[in-house]
């Protein structure tokens, strides 16, 4: 065997042997006082126990040095292939020459091979190992020999899949080795099951003020100061025209530890935190480590960037762009991206203790139901069923939900209406979709009236009174489906004195609706109480419209009140089917858009007294606008 094959044993330490063998990162010598959280990955990557490893840290935080290092490392002191892979090739062939090689020409205990063709583009030989840097979408990237060492970069940007086939190729090696450096992706994705397979080791820091290690986190909640977080006064910074100035919010930024104890923004303080990681997944195998730091962990990044960064991401997803919101949670929190957990919802949907399910409403003048059928998912077993409810509301438009629930059948909806004494004429039915023939038969023949989303993004429906509402005037579903009234036809006269017939005021009705009118006019209902009481803490309740719902509802009905959010300047889109200003958080919306149907009917109901809407009579009393009239044509 010639002896120049075979490499020299490794150092004992991966950290000081980087310092001192001339190896280079981005034209810098390794500097292990700098970034703390970088020394036990790459100590890990360098034990023989440990197989696999995930990094999950913020951008500019000098994960790429553990991978560079652990790369010239193994090339140095194993045996084999080594795959470099990225998100694509124009990514790897970007890196190539600018950092990699220059990074593999610097270290002295490389021992490249006796070719011409020792570095080739994106490609290097030594005597003992030879190194691909490619990007994963390449044909027959993932699809080659035998790979016992493996760096992912940037796995967040992988597509879906690829992490797992680029580990097949290392299942034949005993000692293989694998290391993951990326940010963090989106909630269910590839890199999270990476990280959640691995020991999932926090960063934490010792407190000066208690002695204790706390883990550090970006977001401070004054509902649960005992997480700790960054904490800043933004509005401190508020000047004319909406802006902000971040000179005068920078002297509110400090970091106040669970203990209570306050960090500021200095070299001296930030750099005296000592940290170490803890691990929180004690069900991890030995052999698979994982690791995750925050941004406001690193005393390399200044905190008034991360605040200024922070605000300029609201400050977007206010006008209906969360693209910096989502960056900011994977490449500066490190959080798994999550739309329902990151995005602040606007209302909250609030549940009355002292209420039971099924209980009536005192001084209640009107009793209506709302249903929404639905076919059934096959893989689930289901068969097609309404959902519904059923609400009380009193003279003052202050609603109370008294039933909700399922019915599996048109004979069970009739059942649950009979047995809680809903007239029928006071019953909707979203027909929209492609049974809808069938359901305005439905309706016909039982005297229930119906809603229609097919004319949803018609931006609202100009009336008689040249008002543009949320809703159509209304049609008789017998002209619908080409039939006779149920009743018999009304005769009334026109303007002009003519003798002309009208259908029945209990006809069977269809009546369109223009979606994002009718969220916005359910969200400013369903929001009102919470609203005024920010406002004005001493309120009663005749300063706002009350929507009460008895705590004992079902966990479907209350996840089902989540499944939409308000995302202001948002323009809806058919693929995901969000409307302007609306986007779903989840197709099980059912019994959200049943409240929204009641909402309508609250505007479409009529006091007996003055003729005008249940809603609109009392927005008027409380000096408010009708949110369903305000479009004016």
């Amino acid at each position: 065997m010639n002896i120049q094959t075979i490499p020299k044993s490794a150092p004992a330490d991966i950290v000081a042997w980087a310092s001192e063998c001339g190896l280079k990162v981005d034209g810098k010598t390794f500097n292990p006082t700098r970034i703390p959280q970088l020394l036990e990955p790459l100590r890990a990557m360098a034990d023989p126990k440990i197989h696999i490893g995930t990094l999950i840290g913020p951008v500019q935080s000098g994960k790429s040095t553990v991978a560079e290092i652990v790369c010239a490392y193994w090339l140095a002191f194993y045996y084999g292939l080594l795959q470099f892979n990225w998100q694509d090739d124009l990514r790897a062939e970007e890196r190539w020459p600018g950092r990699i090689l220059k990074m593999l020409l610097s270290c002295r205990d490389l021992k490249w091979a006796d070719t011409a063709h020792a570095e080739k583009i994106c490609r290097a030989e030594f005597v003992n190992s030879t190194l691909v840097v490619q990007g994963i979408r390449a044909s027959g990237a993932l699809d080659s020999e035998t790979v016992p060492f493996q760096i992912n970069e940037e796995v967040h940007l992988w597509v879906p899949g690829t992490l797992d086939k680029a580990r097949r190729r290392q299942t034949l090696v005993w000692n293989y080795k694998a290391l993951d450096v990326t940010n963090a992706g989106c909630e269910g994705d590839q890199t999270q099951a990476a990280y959640e397979k691995g020991t999932m080791d926090v960063w934490e820091v010792r407190c000066h003020g208690c002695g204790k290690f706390h883990e550090m986190r970006f977001r401070w909640n004054e509902k649960t100061p005992e997480l700790g977080g960054l904490r800043f006064d933004p509005g401190a910074g508020r000047v004319d025209g909406g802006k902000y100035s971040l000179n005068k919010v920078m002297p509110t930024i400090r970091y106040q530890m669970p203990c209570g104890f306050l960090v500021h923004d200095t070299p001296v303080e930030r750099r005296a935190l000592v940290g170490q990681y803890r691990q929180t997944n004690t069900g991890a195998l030995e052999e698979k480590k994982s690791w995750n730091y925050e941004a406001v962990s690193v005393a390399e990044i200044r905190w008034p960037d991360l605040v200024e960064e922070w605000l300029t991401a609201c400050k977007a997803k206010n006008s209906g762009d969360i693209d910096p919101l989502k960056r900011f949670v994977q490449e500066r929190e490190c959080c798994f991206w999550n739309p329902s957990l990151h995005i602040p919802f606007n209302g909250t949907t609030l549940y009355n203790v002292s209420l039971k399910n099924r209980a009536a409403m005192p001084g209640a003048v009107y009793r209506g139901a709302k249903f929404d059928w639905q076919a059934g998912y096959k893989a689930k077993g289901e068969l097609e069923h309404y959902w519904g409810v059923i609400v009380d509301v009193d003279i003052d438009a202050n609603s109370q939900v008294i039933w909700e629930g399922k019915c599996n059948s048109d004979a069970e909806l009739l059942a649950e209406l009979d047995a809680h004494g809903v007239a029928h004429k006071n019953a909707w039915l979203d027909v929209t979709g492609a049974h809808m023939k069938r359901h305005l038969q439905f309706c016909y023949q039982n005297g229930l009236n119906a809603l229609n989303l097919t004319m949803s993004r018609s931006h609202g429906f100009v009336h008689a009174d040249k008002v543009r509402r949320f809703y159509s005037e209304g049609k008789p579903i017998f002209r619908e489906l080409n039939t006779v009234p149920v009743f018999e036809m009304q005769i009334t006269r026109d303007a002009s004195g003519s003798r002309i017939e009208v259908p029945h005021p209990d006809e069977p009705t269809v009546v369109e609706l223009y979606k994002a009118g009718l969220l916005a006019f359910y969200f400013f209902i369903r929001n009102m109480k919470l609203n005024v009481l920010k406002q004005k803490p001493d309120a009663t309740e005749r300063d706002y419209i009350r929507i009460d719902i008895p705590d004992d509802v079902s966990e479907d009905f209350k996840q089902m009140m989540e499944s939409w959010e308000v995302v202001p300047g948002h323009r809806g889109a058919a693929k995901d089917e969000s409307v302007d200003g609306f986007k779903p958080r989840s197709r099980f919306d059912h019994q959200l858009m049943n409240m929204a149907y009641h909402c309508f009917d609250l505007e479409w109901n009529l006091r007996p007294d003055t003729g005008l809407s249940l809603v609109g009579e009392r927005l008027a009393s409380l000096g408010l606008p009708n949110m369903g009239e305000r479009e004016a044509a």
